[in-house]
Order: C-alpha cells, then structure tokens, then sequence
C-alpha cells in the first residue's frame, strides 16, 4: 500500500523531530562545568594534597576506588592523598564516625577495602553501630576497645573537622575529590559534560582521571607563581 504525500510528510517530520529530541536529551547541559575553583589561597610547594570526599554505602565511590587508588599510587611522593568521609545524612553519619574508629583502632587499609566489599559485594548494609561492631570483631577487635573509640573525644573531634571540610570545601555529592585545597572535581561532574547517549562508568572514571591530572598540574603551577 502506498502512502499518500501529506502521511508520508507528516511521518518524516515526526522521525526527524524525534532524532532532535534524542540528540537534545543526549548532550551535555551549557551549564555542566568538570571542576569548580573553590575561594582558597594557592597552597605552599610541596607535595600538593589531595583529598577524596566519600561514603562507604556510595556505590559511585565504590566503583571509583580502582581508578582513584592506580592515580594515587602513580603520583608518589608528589602528592599527599587522604580520604574525609562526609556526613551530610543522618545515614552516613554511622560510617562517617566509623572511618576514624578503624584508624583510632589501627585497623588499616586492609579493614576500610574489607568495609567497602561487605557492603557492596556481600549485601551486607553495616550502618549502624550494632552491625560495624560486628564487623569490627570479625577483624579481631574485641566489642569494649571498639565502643570506647566510638565515643571517644578524640574520634568526635575527627568528626567535627571532616564535616566543617566538606561544608567549606562545597562538597554536595560523592565521591568528590578537591586538589590544593582549590579544585573541585568529581565523576558526576565529568558525567555531566558528556553526552548520555553510550556513556558508561568507566568513561566517566577515565575523564574524571584527566581532570585530575590537568587540575594537579594547575594546582603545582599556582604554587610555583604566588
């Protein structure tokens, strides 16, 4: 059967607008911008720090951590790296404390991976002071050390100064990372700028990576020239 000129002009119409319409919601916003430059003073040369904004149940940190740890370690000595967790929920309040009881406690690296794959690989949801006892005590930590870190002074203290970080350093998701106490960068931001059509993870990893790079050899330079 064949379509008469009018039907097949309307049908045209309706492909082409819907392309427009795909191409549109596909690219990245005008206003997407991959890092924002933060109202701090340049740094004093040295090894330039790095700090990664983060939540142990945030599944973007969680699959970020494998590109973030390679970066790290390629960076040497060159860079002071150290991770704040966030406290901007109540939720993430538990797991905030729960970062600074593992190093008042010496737990070590090996017990924040452990913490993160519980959560993410073994369901397990590890929020409450309950269950990171628990999760302490697989780890050999005997139940009265852990809660006395728990409500420990100096574990509050550690608190407090990583919630006033991220409240000055703007930090609204995660996981976040600043560099030079200056430049603000996340994979959600990297996100942002490129188009959603076929964009994966690992693609915003990789941006996120570049950035990083470009950012710490800014950060060097403003070090350099003040």
């Amino acid at each position: 059967m064949q379509l008469s000129k009018t039907r097949f002009l309307l049908m045209a119409g309706a492909i082409v607008a819907t392309a427009v319409l795909l191409n549109v919601a596909s690219a990245p916003s005008e206003q997407a911008r991959p890092y924002v430059v933060l109202d701090a003073p340049a740094a004093a040369q040295g090894p330039v720090e790095v700090i990664e904004f983060f939540w142990y149940s945030c599944p973007h940190c969680y699959h970020f951590e494998p590109a973030l740890r390679d970066w790290v370690a390629r960076q040497g000595d060159g860079i002071v790296f150290r991770r704040v967790p966030v406290g901007m929920r109540a939720q993430q309040l538990p797991q905030q404390r729960m970062f600074y009881v593992m190093q008042a406690l010496e737990m070590g690296e090996p017990a924040n991976q452990r913490l993160f794959r519980q959560i993410h690989e073994g369901g397990q949801a590890l929020d409450t002071e309950v269950t990171l006892a628990g999760f302490a005590l697989d780890g050999g930590i005997a139940p009265e050390r852990f809660h006395a870190a728990w409500r420990s002074t100096a574990v509050q203290r550690q608190v407090d100064a990583a919630t006033r970080l991220h409240t000055q350093m703007k930090v609204a998701s995660v996981p976040a990372v600043v560099i030079g106490g200056r430049y603000l960068t996340s994979p959600a931001m990297l996100s942002a700028t490129m188009p959603m059509w076929g964009q994966t993870a690992a693609m915003g990893h990789a941006a996120t990576i570049r950035t990083m790079d470009t950012l710490l050899a800014r950060a060097r330079q403003d070090s350099a020239t003040q």
